[in-house]
C-alpha cells in the first residue's frame, strides 16, 4: 500500500511533546512514512533525528534535494516563519503544513494560500483541538441537533496565571505589538485555539467582534497582551464570548447553550462531557461513556457512547495505536496532510486557519479603536496589522508578503 512520506521541520517543544512521536508512532504502524526532519540547531536536529530513526539536517533546501520523495512538510516552527517555510516548501512542490496560527496576520495566510495554488499543492493547518476526541463528539452532538439551535457560545481560558503587581497600571495595545519571537500573543497563541471552537460550536460564521486588550505587566521582557475580552456576533444570531488571562484567580472553561440543551465543561480536558438536556420542563443529565484499552502500555480510547436519541458514537480511529487522547488530534491533522499529499484530497483544516487568524485581527483592531465593533470578513488591512508589517518589515528586512 502506498502512503504519504512527510518530513518534519523544526524541533522545538511542541514538536519533540507531540509531532515528532505522533509521526514516528504512525510512520511505525505504515500509516506514513517518516522520511526526515530539520532544525537549524544542529545539536537538537541529531538528537531529534536519532531519537525518532530518521536523516536530520539543518537546511530544509538541502533536505529536499537529498530526499525527494518527499510528499509533504510539517513546519513547527516560530509563528513568524509559517508563511515564509510554507512558500519556500510549496515552491518545490511540497504539500505543506503548518502549526497555528497560520500566520502572523491575514497578509502571511495569503502568502501561503497563494504559494500553493501557484505550485499545485495544498496546505493544512494544525489545529488540533476540534479533532481531539472529546470535541469531536460534542461537535458531532451539535451538528446533528442534539442541543437544538445554538444560541450562545463561550471560552473563559486562562493560562498560567500570575497574580496582580501592586503596582499594576493598565494598558492597552502599544508597540511594539510583537518581538516576532515563537508567540504572537495570548489571542494569536491559545486564542486561535478557543476562536476556533467557537466557530465550530455556533456552527455559524461570525459577523462582528467588539472586544478589549489589557497588559498589565511591567516587564520589558512580556509586550503582549495578558487578557482580553471579545463579543462575538455569528451569523446564525448566536453569540460568542472569548476571554482569556494570564492574571488573577484561575479560570478556564466553555459553555455552549442551546435551545434544547448545553453543556458546560470546566474540564474541558478530563474524560467527561457535563451533557444536560431538556426533557418537558426538567433538565436531565445525559450519561456518556469512554470506552478504553491499552496499546503497548499507552491507554487508548476506543470509543466514546452519549446515550441521546439518536445515540452519538465516536470511533477513535487511531484506536489501533499507541495515541493517547491528546495526540489523536495531532494524528489526525498529519493523516490529513497525509491524505492530501497522497490523494490530492482537500486538507480537512485549511482556510479555517485563516479565520481563526481573523477573528484575532479583528480582535485587536477593535481594541485600538476603542472597542469599535469590527465587521467581518475583513475587506482590507487594518491598522493593527499595518504596524506589524512595519515592525516586521524593520525587523527582517523585507515586506511580510515579499514575492
Amino acid at each position: 500500500m502506498s502512503v504519504a512520506k512527510i518530513a518534519l521541520v523544526g524541533c522545538g517543544p511542541p514538536s519533540r511533546r507531540w509531532h515528532g512521536p505522533t509521526l514516528t508512532e504512525l510512520s511505525k504502524r505504515g500509516a506514513i512514512e517518516f522520511v526526515a526532519l530539520c532544525d537549524l540547531d544542529e545539536t537538537l536536529a541529531a538528537q531529534c533525528g536519532e531519537a525518532y530513526g530518521v536523516p536530520h539536517f539543518t537546511s530544509v533546501d538541502e533536505m529536499l534535494d537529498r530526499h525527494p520523495e518527499i510528499m509533504a512538510v510539517d513546519i513547527v516552527t516560530g509563528d513568524p516563519s509559517h508563511h515564509v517555510l510554507a512558500k519556500a516548501i510549496a515552491e518545490r512542490g511540497k504539500h505543506v503544513m503548518v502549526e497555528k496560527p497560520m500566520a502572523i496576520t491575514l497578509a502571511g495566510c495569503d502568502v501561503i494560500i497563494d504559494a500553493c495554488q501557484r505550485n499545485g499543492v495544498h496546505f493544512e493547518v494544525a489545529e488540533n483541538y476540534f479533532r481531539m476526541p472529546k470535541q469531536r463528539a460534542v461537535i458531532d452532538l451539535i451538528e446533528k441537533g442534539i442541543l437544538g439551535d445554538i444560541v450562545r457560545v463561550r471560552y473563559v481560558d486562562a493560562k498560567a496565571q500570575r497574580p496582580f503587581e501592586q503596582t499594576a497600571r493598565i494598558r492597552g495595545l502599544t508597540r511594539p505589538f510583537s518581538k516576532f519571537g515563537n508567540s504572537s500573543g495570548m489571542c494569536m497563541d491559545m486564542g486561535s485555539h478557543r476562536l476556533s471552537q467557537l466557530r465550530l460550536f455556533a456552527q455559524s460564521e461570525p459577523i462582528q467582534i467588539s472586544a478589549t486588550v489589557k497588559r498589565y505587566r511591567h516587564s520589558d521582557e512580556f509586550i503582549s497582551e495578558d487578557w482580553a475580552h471579545a463579543t462575538i456576533e455569528f451569523e446564525s444570531g448566536a453569540v460568542g464570548l472569548y476571554e482569556t488571562s494570564r492574571l488573577g484567580e484561575s479560570l478556564a472553561h466553555y459553555q455552549i447553550t442551546g435551545t434544547q440543551g448545553g453543556i458546560c465543561d470546566h474540564q474541558w480536558s478530563h474524560p467527561a462531557i457535563p451533557l444536560r438536556l431538556q426533557m418537558g420542563e426538567e433538565w436531565k443529565d445525559v450519561p456518556i461513556e469512554f470506552e478504553r484499552h491499552k496499546v503497548d502500555g499507552v491507554d487508548v480510547l476506543s470509543r466514546i457512547v452519549v446515550h441521546t436519541d439518536p445515540q452519538i458514537v465516536y470511533v477513535n480511529p487511531f484506536r489501533e495505536y499507541a495515541i493517547d487522547d491528546w495526540c489523536v488530534g495531532h494524528a489526525a491533522e498529519i493523516m490529513s496532510l497525509a491524505d492530501a499529499a497522497l490523494n490530492k484530497k482537500e486538507p480537512e483544516y485549511g482556510l479555517g486557519g485563516r479565520k481563526d487568524v481573523e477573528m484575532a485581527m479583528a480582535i485587536y483592531e477593535s481594541s485600538l479603536n476603542g472597542s469599535m465593533p469590527v465587521k467581518l470578513p475583513i475587506a482590507e488591512t487594518t491598522s493593527y496589522e499595518r504596524i506589524l508589517h512595519e515592525d516586521y518589515e524593520a525587523r527582517f528586512g523585507r515586506p511580510i508578503d515579499a514575492k
